[in-house]
């Protein structure tokens, strides 16, 4: 069975339409107090489930949401249940920077298995200190990457382009290195020192001056990163500078700061639906639950 919470409806229509399966309905509310209530509708099999939730706009009350399915999956007789959540919150604070700080990655690990789920499929999940979903997880994980797609589409979109690829801080690496590698483009990885939750620092960088430039990063949130890269390329004498993000959450009137500073394209996936979401990754997670479905 496939089914969904409130925010990974669309692509979970997407991948069952890829893989040849309905969908499972859900009827939701909400008690007077807040509390969620919700129903699976549709003919129930006993076997394997996957459950579409990214832990986007809301992650706290999502994640409840997923919980709740969970169960109710476990209720109508499911042995397995893949929680697939396209996008993963929580993972930032991966280190105890301060004293009296949560290790949030560690604890939304927990909190997922102790949901219920059994498996789990995410992309591009926000790893730095861990370098695989096991150091996180208990449970089987799996972290396929949106950026092969994300790129192809952008050299389809720019077939002339000869851009350069810039990472902008070390947490990126591993996306800008994937991009150009596709791209077959030169990359740079800058430094990045934070001086609080919306304003950042960039490292200088050098040699821009008429080039065509590629931001690419895992997320833009409130955007103050790449808005500062941004700034940083166009004042340097980049003639184009377009943004690849798998993620784009664009809170806080994220996009308007973006064009303001210059961007000329942002490209995203469809881990959050949004006008950006350019590529999707259904096919992705379609052919990562082939082999779970008997």
């Amino acid at each position: 069975m496939i089914t969904y919470g409130s925010a990974g409806e669309p692509l979970a229509r997407a991948t069952a339409n890829i893989l040849g399966y309905s969908v499972l309905n859900v009827k939701r509310r909400l008690f007077p107090d807040g509390e969620q209530y919700l129903r699976l509708l549709g003919d129930f099999e006993s076997g394997t489930a996957a459950v579409f939730q990214p832990l986007f706009p809301s992650p706290d009350s999502l994640f409840i949401e997923l919980a709740l399915i969970a169960d109710a999956l476990r209720g109508v007789g499911c042995k397995k249940v893949i929680g697939v959540l396209p996008y993963v919150a929580y993972l930032r604070q991966d280190e105890r920077f301060i004293a009296g700080e949560p290790l949030s990655a560690k604890l939304i690990a927990r909190l997922i298995e102790a949901a219920g789920i059994d498996s789990l499929i995410a992309v591009d999940m926000h790893l730095h200190r861990y370098s695989h979903p096991r150091d996180l997880f208990r449970i089987e994980a799996r972290n396929i990457s949106a950026m092969p797609l994300l790129a192809k589409y952008y050299r389809e979109k720019h077939p002339e382009s000869d851009p350069l690829v810039v990472g902008p801080d070390a947490e990126s690496h591993q996306w800008a290195s994937s991009v150009a590698s596709i791209l077959k483009a030169d990359f740079v990885v800058l430094e990045k020192e934070r001086l609080g939750d919306r304003e950042v620092r960039v490292s200088e960088i050098g040699g821009i001056n008429g080039r065509e430039v590629v931001i690419v990063d895992d997320m833009v949130s409130t955007g103050k990163t790449l808005v500062e890269v941004v700034s940083r390329l166009k004042a340097e004498g980049a003639s184009r500078v377009d943004a690849i993000v798998s993620h784009a959450l664009l809170v806080e009137d994220a996009y308007r700061s973006l064009k303001m500073a210059g961007l000329s394209d942002l490209i995203a996936s469809d881990t959050i639906p949004s006008r950006h979401s350019q590529v999707s990754v259904a096919p992705l997670i379609a052919a990562e639950l082939k082999g779970a479905f008997p």
